[in-house]
């Protein structure tokens, strides 16, 4: 064997070694990414079927059923539809409030959607980002006025009374966010169906939280028949926008019927007012006329024990008139008598006179 064959050989060897060191490198990787590649084939299975419960939903060991998003997509399309659209993180910021006429403007920065897509003239409904159980209140109902950007401007739809413009005063002076959706949120049997009694205790009014506690369980004698179903107690929804508007219009006729109370009650003051004026000046008109009446029964007294007086002496005069008359009656007698007894003097003289001269005896 020549010398090159001798170095040819060595070569093809060392080399071998190379070459083996990168069949156990080749064998190694492959190795390595065929078990990767199991890994991942078992994740991809893993997801596919964590994704195929996500989408459709699944049923627990425990009997339960949890919805997927094919289901929870037609329930939120569902709210959706009853609720509209709606926007949450509203921080509003009065711009005036006019007490007197019962108005007020608002400014709401809405953060999104960016922009938020509200038209002019749209009706909102405005609460309080927040539950009753922190004070979370409904503010009204209003129109947008202006839309700047991501800022509108909101005016209430009708006149406010003095106790919601105080109301809008605080929620805007608080800062806490508004929410505003088109559409009234409208009374869900589902959505209570899934609070607790307690939750529903402190969620509700003491005065109407019996009612949503009794829903959908056994009726009793006492419940009305037309919330009975089946046998189980079924209360009746609430249009909301229809008792607020009910609400709203028997305020309306209160407040008309207090200010009519007020002006009638000023009115009878007024008139008691005057009717105590006249009071003092009857009084006084009594005391005057008492006095007057005094005075006139004392005058009257005198008037009369002179009058007395008068007829005594009337009847004295009369009774003498009668004496005269009839001691005149008895000398017209006489007179007549003597005037008689005269004129038959004068005639027997008158004849003895008239024989004397003719000469007869």
């Amino acid at each position: 064997m020549s010398i090159w064959n001798k170095i040819l050989v060595g070569l093809t060897c060392f080399s071998s070694l190379f070459l083996f060191y990168f069949a156990a490198r080749s064998l190694k990787t492959t190795e390595v990414w065929r078990v990767s590649a199991d890994k991942h084939e078992a994740r991809i299975k893993q997801l596919a079927e964590e994704n195929e419960r996500l989408i459709n939903g699944h049923r627990n060991p425990d009997g339960t059923t949890v919805a997927g998003i094919r289901d929870l997509s037609v329930e939120l399309h569902k709210l959706l539809i009853d609720r509209r659209r709606a926007w949450f993180h509203c921080i509003p910021n009065v711009k005036q409030l006019g007490r007197e006429e019962g108005n007020a403007e608002i400014l709401l920065a809405i953060e999104n959607p960016s922009p938020p897509g509200i038209a002019l003239k749209t009706v909102l409904y405005a609460f309080e980002d927040a539950d009753t159980r922190n004070n979370g209140r409904y503010l009204g109902e209003f129109a947008v006025t202006n839309v700047d950007g991501n800022t509108i401007t909101i005016m209430p739809t009708q006149k406010l009374t003095a106790r919601e413009i105080d109301k809008l005063d605080k929620a805007s002076k608080a800062r806490n966010p508004w929410m505003l959706y088109e559409l009234m949120p409208q009374d869900n049997r589902a959505i209570f169906a899934m609070l607790s009694d307690e939750e529903k205790r402190e969620l509700l009014p003491a005065v109407s939280v019996e009612e949503y506690i009794k829903d959908g369980k056994p009726a009793s004698e006492n419940d009305p028949h037309e919330n009975v179903v089946d046998g189980k107690f079924v209360r009746s929804l609430i249009d909301y926008s229809v008792v607020f508007n009910f609400e709203r219009e028997r305020l309306t006729l209160l407040r008309d019927s207090m200010e009519i109370l007020v002006r009638d009650k000023k009115m009878v003051l007024d008139a008691l007012a005057l009717a105590r004026d006249q009071e003092e000046a009857c009084k006084r008109d009594i005391a005057s006329t008492t006095t007057e009446f005094a005075e006139t029964t004392r005058q009257r007294d005198i008037v009369g024990a002179h009058r007395k007086k008068l007829e005594e002496k009337v009847a004295a005069m009369q009774e003498a008139v009668e004496r005269f008359i009839t001691m005149n009656k008895a000398m017209v007698g006489q007179i007549a008598k003597f005037q008689l007894e005269a004129a038959q003097r004068i005639n027997e003289r008158t004849r003895a006179m008239a024989r004397s001269d003719s000469g007869r005896p």
